[in-house]
């Protein structure tokens, strides 16, 4: 048998390596699929369970609401990898000439899509811990929520943000961003309302831009990281109370419990504006 060139050699190699490279193509078409096909489902599940609850909402009082989202709404389960195009993909399909003019829509429907996700992520880390996961070794989950183009301002986004879920939100948020923050990070890459780190205990909070009234009220952990303008922190958030972190245009002004000395130089000159 002819001994095989050097050339010969080199084109079966070409071959095996194009068929190979054509096997992994095939393969990441099929998967492509299968993700937008669950993605899809997921959605559709999303909608039915808004439309069988959205009626409920506008007779509840928020105390009932917020009761009633983290422990009575059914758990849709979907895979962590894919509530943010699930969780975007239904608000882009939203019906939102149906509810044009509802009453506390950015309301109900930014704690819809938390409990969405605060749900799903704690579900992920009980299944890693049911693995034998150590939570040191639990790798979190970036979720990049899209609400810039959304004709409503979504408020309450990140309440009870759980451990393991990083929250980037691309556009301005509404009223209580971070509400009763538990762990995990909120990037905020826009404007926030009034009230932005309301009652956090844990995790980390940055608004890339501006913050209303009463930031970082009856806040008593984490940090909060402003770097824009605040019209006005709440006093609570300066309370002996707060042993989180509070850092504003790039600089600590409060952490475990007391002023920095920057921060202190800063209230002492009255260019933090306090209520």
């Amino acid at each position: 048998m002819p001994k095989e060139s050097f050339e010969q050699f080199f084109k079966r190699q070409e071959k095996k390596l194009d068929k190979a490279e054509k096997m992994v193509e095939e393969v990441e078409k099929e998967l492509k699929i299968k993700e937008f096909e669950m993605v899809g489902k997921s959605v559709k599940k999303l909608k039915k369970l808004w439309e069988e609850n959205e009626a409920r909402f506008k007779e509840m009082s928020y105390i009932r609401i917020f009761s009633f989202y983290q422990h009575s709404l059914p758990l849709l389960r979907t895979s962590p990898f894919l509530l943010g195009r699930t969780s975007n993909k239904f608000l882009k399909e939203f019906d939102w000439k149906k509810f044009e003019g509802r009453r506390f829509l950015d309301t109900d429907l930014g704690l819809f899509i938390s409990a969405f996700l605060k749900k799903n992520i704690e579900h992920y880390i009980w299944f890693q811990k049911s693995r034998g996961f150590e939570e040191g070794q639990i790798k979190p989950i970036e979720v990049h929520l899209k609400v810039k183009e959304l004709p409503v301002i979504l408020s309450y986004l990140g309440y009870k943000n759980p451990k393991k879920l990083h929250l980037i939100i691309k556009g301005n948020c509404g009223n209580r961003t971070g509400w009763k923050m538990q762990g995990g990070k909120i990037i905020v890459e826009g404007n926030c309302g009034r009230g932005v780190g309301f009652e956090m205990r844990g995790g980390r909070i940055i608004v890339e831009r501006n913050c209303e009234e009463v930031t970082g009220h009856a806040m008593k952990g984490g940090e909060l990281n402003i770097k824009g303008e605040v019209k006005s922190f709440d006093k609570s958030a300066f309370s002996p109370n707060n042993k989180g972190t509070i850092i504003w245009k790039n600089t600590k002004i409060w952490e475990n419990g007391d002023w920095t000395k920057e921060g202190k130089e800063m209230w002492e000159k009255g260019e933090i504006p306090v209520i």
